[in-house]
């Protein structure tokens, strides 16, 4: 691809950004689900694997003359298969929980009329606990405003738009001592903010923060890079995240943190939404 056919990717039609944006933007969230599954269904292949074992042990003393003075060997046997039936049962669960999130946020794209923004953020924080790095170093705090009203976006615009800045978020912390992130929102007279908060690197020195809404434009500091060897830093991100959510009167602004790290604040219209 040459320097002159980029910008012309970037002017296509919200919709076609959109499809374009789509396998990125799942493929994320779903490498990151594969792995946490595989996890859960090795831990029950195995469960399942110990009870057939012990449940012919068991079966060999019932069918036994002296079944009745087995009692003293049959009773630690029942109780480790009970224990390893609520692993089980609590590994399902997992599972479960992870597959809802997914479906949830599945659902919430394919909505065309309003969205509930704190769902949105309460399934977004779940289902980036599938990302290994998130789950074992990250700390996610949600503050959900009260009384929040439904807008009028479509969610499959509004959720990647809000993915790619928790992706943002969560990059910038790769190599910071602190990992915090907090997903708030808040009501206002005229909009509903949405802010993703970090501790991550910070903004640039060097750049201005409406520069990194250009396309290609990337700016992670050598530390955050080397910590992170899977993305591609293409700088498309904030790009898209803007060209999703501008149809709908809404913006997205950048604000460096006093103790570090970077708040992004997008402000959605409570009133006047439209569908592009």
């Amino acid at each position: 691809m040459t320097l002159d056919t980029k910008p012309a990717i970037i002017d296509c039609p919200v919709e076609v950004l959109g499809e374009l944006d789509r396998p990125a933007h799942m493929g994320r969230l779903l490498r990151g689900l594969i792995h946490n599954i595989n996890g859960p269904l090795q831990n029950i292949s195995m469960l399942l694997e110990l009870m057939e074992r012990h449940h012919a042990k068991i079966e060999g003393h019932l069918q036994s003359e002296a079944a009745a003075a087995a009692q003293d060997a049959l009773r630690p046997l029942c109780d480790a298969q009970k224990g390893r039936i609520q692993r089980i049962l609590e590994q399902v669960r997992v599972f479960s929980e992870m597959l809802k999130d997914f479906m949830v946020l599945q659902e919430i794209e394919a909505n065309e009329s309003e969205v509930e923004i704190n769902l949105i953020l309460e399934k977004l924080s779940r289902a980036y606990r599938a990302d290994l790095f998130f789950k074992h170093h990250v700390t996610v705090t949600l503050r959900p405003a009260a009384k929040v009203p439904l807008l009028r976006l479509r969610g499959r615009h509004l959720v990647p738009a809000l993915e790619h800045l928790v992706e943002n978020a969560v990059l910038s912390m790769r190599a910071s001592k602190e990992k915090t992130l907090v997903l708030s929102s808040e009501v206002t007279a005229d909009h509903v903010v949405v802010e993703v908060k970090d501790t991550g690197c910070g903004l640039p020195k060097d750049r201005s923060p409406e520069e990194l809404f250009q396309p290609f434009v990337t700016a992670w500091p050598d530390e955050v890079r080397s910590a992170d060897k899977t993305s591609r830093h293409m700088g498309l991100g904030l790009t898209l995240a803007q060209k999703f959510l501008e149809p709908y009167g809404a913006a997205i602004v950048l604000k460096p943190e006093e103790d570090g790290g970077t708040a992004a604040r997008v402000f959605l219209p409570k009133a006047g939404t439209f569908f592009p």
